[in-house]
C-alpha cells in the first residue's frame, strides 16, 4: 500500500475513533439521544465515504465488502470493528429510547461484523474500541439470533 493511503485509512481511523469516543460519552452523560445518533451516522458516513442515505440503501453483506475491499488486513479488519462499535453504540441508544426491535437489530448487526472480524482477520493488536462478544451477547439479553450470526458464534466456540 502507498504510504500515503497508509496514512490517510489510519488518520481516517483515528478520527472515528474519536467520534465514537465521543458519542459513548454522549451516551453515558444523557445527552440528547438524536445529537449521539447524529454523531453515529456522521462515523458512518467518514467510514464509507457515502451520504446517509447511500449507506442506508446497502445490506450488511454490502457494508462488509465495502469496509474490506481493496484495504490491508489490518485495516479492513479496524474498519470492521469500527463499523460494529457504531452499532453497538446505536443499539445503547436505541435500548434507552425503547426502541427494541431497532436496538436488537443494531447489536445483532454490531455481532455478526465483530464475529466476522475475528474470524477473517488476526485477533493481534486488536483496537481499543473493537466490541467484546460477552457485552453484545449482554445486551441481546438471551434474545434469539439469526442463522448466520448463530453459526458465527458457534464456530468461534461461543
Amino acid at each position: 500500500m502507498i504510504t500515503s493511503r497508509r496514512d490517510y485509512v489510519m488518520r481516517l481511523l483515528e478520527e472515528i475513533g474519536r467520534l465514537l469516543a465521543r458519542v459513548s460519552a454522549k451516551r453515558r452523560n444523557g445527552d440528547s439521544d438524536d445529537a449521539a445518533l447524529e454523531t453515529v451516522v456522521f462515523g458512518l458516513q467518514r467510514l464509507f465515504k457515502l451520504d446517509a442515505d447511500q449507506i442506508f440503501l446497502l445490506q450488511p453483506e454490502q457494508h462488509f465488502i465495502l469496509l474490506a475491499d481493496e484495504e490491508e488486513p489490518e485495516f479492513a479488519r479496524d474498519k470492521i470493528l469500527l463499523y460494529a462499535a457504531l452499532s453497538a453504540e446505536a443499539g445503547h441508544i436505541y435500548t434507552r429510547q425503547g426502541n427494541r426491535p431497532l436496538a436488537r437489530a443494531t447489536f445483532i448487526n454490531a455481532l455478526r461484523f465483530t464475529l466476522k472480524a475475528r474470524a477473517q482477520y488476526s485477533p493481534e493488536g486488536l483496537p481499543d474500541y473493537a466490541p467484546k462478544v460477552p457485552d453484545l451477547l449482554a445486551a441481546l439479553a438471551g434474545e434469539p439470533l439469526d442463522a448466520e450470526t448463530a453459526r458465527l458464534l458457534n464456530e468461534q466456540g461461543r
